[in-house]
């Protein structure tokens, strides 16, 4: 009989530690703060900001100013500059280089890009020699003259 009244407490210290961990779980779901979206929600805000790029005529310098809902769990609104470097995990990906895979553009003489961003100009087969000179996609040999805008030799 004595162990009747021992039993007892402890049986309802273990409801008490269950509902206590039920009432934690469901603080957690409820409140447990923003985390950053999944792939799933990554693709879908690139393709909502892709669609967007395209209605604004494949224009780089929208890429920095389409927004697209928080990505990132800091419950601000992200551009499709962060979307795109998220994607691609290319921290240094510039306005140009997104606006590339987002339109998928056809890199030719004079396309814009980024200075010092050579990737920019290689979108494509056969574009593993063309860079940015002077902010346009030059093949190789050649360099941008603004006086005639194109590409010369």
């Amino acid at each position: 009989m004595a162990l009747k009244g021992i039993s007892l407490p402890v049986n309802a210290v273990v409801i008490i530690a269950l509902a206590v961990m039920v009432l934690l779980l469901i603080a957690a779901f409820l409140g447990g703060g923003v985390r950053p979206m999944g792939s799933a929600n990554i693709e879908s805000a690139w393709t909502q900001g892709c669609n967007a790029l395209n209605s604004a005529n494949c224009n780089a310098t929208a890429v920095k100013n389409i927004t697209v809902g928080d990505v990132t769990g800091d419950d601000k609104p992200d551009n499709l500059l962060t979307v795109c470097r998220i994607k691609f995990k290319k921290d240094d990906a510039s306005i140009y280089w997104c606006r590339n895979q987002c339109c998928h553009t056809v890199i030719s003489e004079g396309t814009e890009c980024e200075e010092y961003h050579h990737e920019d100009c290689r979108f494509g087969l056969f574009r593993d020699d063309w860079h940015c000179d002077n902010g346009h996609c030059c093949p190789k040999g050649k360099n941008w003259n603004a006086d005639t805008q194109s590409c010369t030799s």
